[in-house]
């Protein structure tokens, strides 16, 4: 049974490519690969029983091998892997067996009780037609003839026939979305008899990487030396759109400062690693300057969900504008501590902060989807600062900026990215 088969998961070793210093823009992440992927070998046996209801007796068999972390864990397949299984009917007395059918689905529930399946394939295992009598024992294999599950699919919409990607597996209850995979083994036995069923539950991850970081940043990591900010390595770093913060000190005098902020390219991260943060605060303003510090900075990565098609027309009028509504969650924040710089008694009195941050992404975060009508994507937004006597003129739950960012599920082929948050900073 073939999982998502990408022609460029190739699994020869090769030399690993060169390294393009021009890093693209979002989506900066690349299938395309010349090594084994990281993911854990395929030695886990998973065995699913049917039972007669009379004497408990295991009448049939579903044997599944994955690469999840243990037997008791969900059968775990990852993009490009095979599910390799089989199936025994071990049956306590003479009976006709029709047929057993294995067939896989992929389904999107929505508030839990919107569900729709947008994959279905199904293969016949044994055929009472097609095979040779039997009485109480029948086995089949379902490892070189099984379902294949795609890496993508394509759907027929209203408007227009959409591709998609297919989605992980997960669970949102805060956002009520469910997506699961379930492979389904039925018996019919034919005539008014009514036919046995076993459902069982997939995870599915697909796989995707960044695309490797500048070649200073690749040096860093692999010496556990600081990184080089964006005057030395341009190639490293995103330079956001300036914005300003404005609002009133003390409840009595205007005041401004202007925020830059850098992002460590590319602007495609891997579960479990960390964003490098920079962030210039300049002000003319001294007070207002002194009482920023790292606690007042507030930058988050926030998911974006969308319910409904925008590429689909309302069905009683072409003239109406699809519907669309969005959630936002925070799914993590940035810590932040003081940037060290060269300072002289004799200087006169700074107008700039800058302030060093990372952001470090949940393992279990699910990486932007896009499927039938559901979807999510990630953003970096920068907030308000958070300052003990200023009021800023914006509400404080509304973005000054956001910047677009993709989540992965596998690690660059470069050296690990690397935390450097001090073990104790001043805030």
């Amino acid at each position: 049974m073939s999982l998502p088969g990408y022609t460029e998961f190739n699994t020869e070793t090769r030399p690993a490519p060169q390294v393009n210093e021009s890093q693209a823009t979002l989506p900066s992440y690349s299938r395309r690969v010349s090594t084994v992927w990281d993911v854990p070998p395929a030695e886990q046996v998973h065995c699913f029983y049917l039972t007669a209801k009379k004497t408990g007796t295991r009448w049939l068999t579903l044997a599944l091998t994955s690469r999840a972390a243990s037997a008791v864990d969900t059968p775990t397949f990852y993009q490009g892997g095979d599910v390799a299984g089989n199936v025994k009917l071990d049956l306590e007395k003479e009976e006709m067996v029709d047929e057993i059918t294995i067939a896989l689905y992929g389904r999107l529930s929505i508030f839990s009780h919107s569900t729709s399946n947008f994959l279905y394939a199904s293969q016949t295992l044994y055929s009472a037609a097609a095979s040779e009598p039997q009485n109480t024992h029948i086995a089949t294999s379902f490892l070189k003839r099984g379902v294949s599950i795609m890496s993508s699919i394509t759907t027929n919409g209203i408007a227009e026939r959409e591709n998609y990607r297919l989605p992980p597996s997960f669970k949102d209850t805060e956002a009520n979305v469910d997506v699961q995979y379930l492979l389904i083994v039925r018996v019919n036995r034919g005539g008014f008899k009514s036919g046995d069923k076993l459902s069982v539950p997939l995870t599915y991850i697909p796989l995707a990487r960044p695309s490797p970081p500048s070649i200073l940043r690749q040096l860093a990591y692999r010496e556990n030396t600081p990184l080089v900010g964006p005057d030395g390595d341009p190639d490293g770093w995103k330079a956001l759109a300036s914005t300003h913060i404005k609002g009133t000190l003390f409840k009595s005098f205007p005041a401004e400062a202007e925020c830059r902020v850098h992002v460590s390219k590319p602007l495609s991260y891997t579960r479990g690693a960390p964003i490098h943060l920079l962030i210039s605060i300049s002000c003319s303003n001294g007070q207002l300057l002194d009482l920023i510090g790292p606690q007042s900075v507030r930058l988050a990565l926030v998911q974006r969900i969308t319910f409904g098609d925008a590429t689909q027309k309302a069905r009683f009028s072409e003239r109406l504008p699809a519907q669309l509504t969005v959630k936002a969650f925070e799914r993590a924040s940035a810590s932040w501590w003081k940037f060290p710089s060269p300072t002289s008694a004799s200087a006169p009195a700074p107008t700039t902060k800058t302030f060093a941050g990372e952001l470090l992404i949940p393992e279990d975060l699910v990486p932007g989807c896009q499927i039938l009508h559901y979807g999510h994507e990630y953003e970096l937004c920068l907030y308000p600062f958070n300052v003990v006597g200023f009021t800023p003129s914006t509400p404080q739950k509304k973005p000054l900026l956001s910047e677009r960012v993709g989540i992965v599920t596998a690690f660059a082929q470069a050296p690990r990215p690397l935390s450097y948050i001090p073990p104790r900073y001043d805030t």
